[in-house]
């Protein structure tokens, strides 16, 4: 059986396991969990296309979370949108955030560019706090409806009140995303991104447009971001100015550490990770953040690329063994 054959068959196999996952979870509270691994897969999954694809470490893509949940949310309930018609707009005003930063901090470099976009993140976190006329200040925004019913024509209508429902609804958000970055990656597009990751100078010798480029991802990342914000939003229910601040998006910049920059499925499994090992660990009480600060560090000091990355060179190093065991 070829390589693509068995990626393919794996593929198949997550994807079936997660269709099925429902109905084999019977916790509540670990239902919960996994459609916020599904809503930070989102997150992790954009993030992964400027910092894994093509490079750049930015710290705000929080703020991009925070600015697309915020506009769907403000539509819903005090517009009366239906919730549908809120994805576009939420995902255009996210993605103006990233130009906007973009333009502005592109040319930076290093931790010049990371202090840009971490200060980007603060700027929107106190407006949404400080604007109360417009978005409830501190006190946030509650009682967000689920997304409005689909007519099936003639057959009812697709409801999306269950926690169930709304699995699928980030489920299938995630496939989209997931088969957009494909497809981005391993076009000319994604070509030059990792030309610009490898080598900016060299690229830019070849003729790639640096910024043009950079701009692109960004824009193209902070617009995911968005979405994952929208899926959130419903699924909470309540949003308040912390959604928008640093810590998703240190969050999320772990999850694709751990799981493996530049890797297609490093950040769901990172996000996979982070989010279930801390309750497993929480039958140790009070020492359960100093475990996981250590899990933390081992993983990032023995497996630098990752636990994919890892995963991968395990499976190119056994070919070669068994070839000279013969």
């Amino acid at each position: 059986m070829g390589r693509r054959s068995k990626q393919g068959l794996a593929i198949a196999g997550v994807l079936a396991l997660a269709i099925v996952l429902p109905y084999v979870v019977s916790n509540d509270y670990l239902f919960h969990l996994i459609i916020m691994a599904v809503i930070w897969g989102i997150l992790a999954t954009s993030l992964n296309l400027v910092l894994g694809y093509t490079g750049l470490l930015s710290l705000a893509h929080g703020a991009f979370f925070g600015l697309g949940a915020y506009t769907s949310a403000l539509l819903v309930t005090k517009c009366g949108w239906n919730f549908w018609a809120t994805i576009p707009p939420s995902m255009l005003i996210a993605a103006l955030g990233g130009i906007l930063i973009g333009v502005l901090t592109l040319r930076l470099e290093g931790h010049y560019f990371a202090v840009s976009t971490m200060s980007f993140g603060i700027v929107v976190s106190l407006v949404l706090e400080k604007w109360d006329d417009l978005t409830e200040g501190p006190r946030g925004i509650s009682s967000i409806p689920a997304p409005t019913p689909i007519p099936l024509f003639g057959l009812g209508h697709l409801t999306f009140e269950s926690d169930i429902a709304k699995y699928y609804l980030a489920l299938a958000m995630l496939l989209v995303c997931l088969l957009f970055v494909w497809r981005m990656i391993h076009s000319p597009v994604g070509r030059a991104l990792e030309a610009i990751r490898q080598n900016e100078l060299l690229a830019s010798c070849l003729g790639v447009n640096l910024i043009y480029y950079k701009l692109l991802a960004f824009c193209f990342s902070a617009a995911m971001a968005g979405l994952a914000g929208v899926i959130y939003s419903t699924y909470i229910t309540y949003l308040n100015p912390v959604d928008a601040g640093l810590w998703n998006g240190f969050y999320a910049v772990m999850y694709i550490v751990i799981g493996g920059m530049g890797t297609f499925l490093g950040p769901l499994v990172g996000t996979v990770f982070l989010v279930t090992v801390p309750e497993m660990l929480r039958v140790f009480q009070d020492y359960r953040l100093l475990l996981l600060g250590v899990l933390l560090i081992l993983t990032i000091t023995f497996l630098p690329e990752g636990i994919v990355g890892a995963l991968k060179r395990f499976g190119r190093r056994r070919p070669s063994r068994a070839r000279v065991s013969r």
